[in-house]
């Protein structure tokens, strides 16, 4: 079992399994692109981008990217969608195409935290879960058992922000609990899909890597604990506090930001096919090893840390307005999605799932961007992240942006 989930541990594993269909459909020379509402006086930005993308999806076999570009004052520079809806390649990519977000709705997370926070709902300091003798705390008891490692009594709400609760994945094959589903429907019996408590519950049987506080080990865990005490604290669903409080008042539709559905047959009519050569075991049909983005995770349980269902728009708007600390070891992570309030910072956040490539920034020069695509890289040593940010960097500051 745990063989087959490191297929989706890290999208450079190796594994057997047959892959998506779609990952052998040749590329095209010219590939469409669909623009969203752009000023015309930025013609020569977007030539230049369409000439970069266009070039970059061809080298790395990509079929559908979404990119928006905003201005210091939040003004749409370029919004465009490439390539194609379909595997047949006979449907242009809207602009306004949803892809699954990865890992860049974290940050979108920690807004919710801190706006929560600045309305006197909870303190950073709070402690995660409830033990009887540790409020102020958000999640109950009944998640811990006997097997409960104590120290996680100590686990605060800015723990889990800074990726400094106690999980370290580098010591368990690069496993984060996102990643064994299908092993804890598995231990537990489950026929459905395991809950974010039945998750939980399995989890928090492993001591911790370490005492809460002393270190910093990236963590997809720690972002879905943090869903669950927006929920508490706000007495509403995630994603309606996020439509509602953060993504409205930018000008984002609430069609815009939703739960990524994992079962191919459920996704949204505006999403791409997805590109991947990895298998995993399902968590809809137990028992039986599927394509890595059909049915191996639940989406409901983990928006608020690797799958939500967004648009390059609503993010390049969101990094517009709020601060995204660069997550990396040593980086203070306490301004994680404060308001920038006319300030301008540099950070970014990466995400990746099998299938899924993308990438979210906020420059000094106050431009910001986002990135969705519908692949990532799955044999080499590099990620397409790096790279691809590399040459939309330099592209914006030639265009003194």
């Amino acid at each position: 079992m745990l063989g087959m989930a490191l297929c989706l541990a890290h999208f450079l594993s190796a594994c057997g399994g047959s892959g998506s269909p779609d990952a052998a459909q040749p590329q095209p020379q010219t590939l469409p692109v669909t623009s969203g509402p752009v000023a015309t006086s930025h013609a020569a930005l977007s030539a230049s981008l369409d000439q970069l993308i266009t070039g970059f999806m061809a080298a790395k076999g990509v079929s559908a990217l979404s990119l928006t570009v905003t201005g210091k004052d939040g003004q749409v520079l370029h919004d465009k969608g490439y390539g194609y809806t379909d595997a047949a390649q006979q449907r242009s990519l809207p602009a306004d195409a949803l892809m699954v977000s990865a890992s860049v709705v974290k940050p979108i997370t920690a807004a919710a935290i801190q706006q929560l926070a600045a309305a006197g709902r909870l303190s950073l300091s709070d402690h995660v879960f409830c033990t009887g003798r540790n409020a102020p705390c958000w999640l109950s008891a009944d998640l811990l058992s006997a097997d409960t490692d104590p120290r996680v009594s100590d686990i605060s709400i800015a723990h889990l922000m800074a990726h400094q609760a106690g999980w370290d994945r580098r010591l368990h094959n690069g496993l984060d609990l996102d990643h064994l589903e299908a092993q804890v429907q598995q231990s537990l019996g489950l026929k459905a899909p395991p809950s974010s408590d039945d998750d939980l519950r399995y989890w928090l049987r492993r001591p911790l890597d370490f005492a809460p506080g002393t270190q910093t080990a990236y963590s997809s865990t720690s972002y879905m604990l943090l869903g669950r005490v927006v929920e508490r604290a706000s007495q509403q669903d995630y994603v309606g506090f996020v439509q509602t409080y953060l993504l409205k008042p930018l000008g984002v539709s609430a069609t815009d930001f939703k739960i990524a559905h994992s079962p191919l047959s459920q996704r949204d009519a505006r999403e791409p096919n997805y590109l991947t050569g990895l298998s995993a075991p399902s968590i809809y049909l137990p028992g039986k090893t599927v394509s890595a983005i059909d049915g191996t995770l639940n989406g409901s349980t983990w928006v608020s840390a690797v799958s939500s269902l967004t648009t390059a728009r609503a993010l390049a708007l969101f990094a517009s307005r709020y601060a995204l600390q660069t997550n990396a070891s040593g980086v203070d992570m306490a301004g994680n999605g404060l308001p920038l309030a006319g300030k301008t910072q540099d950070g970014f956040h990466f995400g990746e799932l099998p299938g899924t490539t993308s990438i979210i920034r906020q420059r000094a020069s106050g431009s910001s961007y986002a990135v969705l695509m519908n692949k990532a890289e799955e044999q080499a040593s590099d990620s397409y992240h790096v790279a691809l940010m590399a040459q939309i960097d330099a592209a914006l500051a030639a265009a003194g942006f």
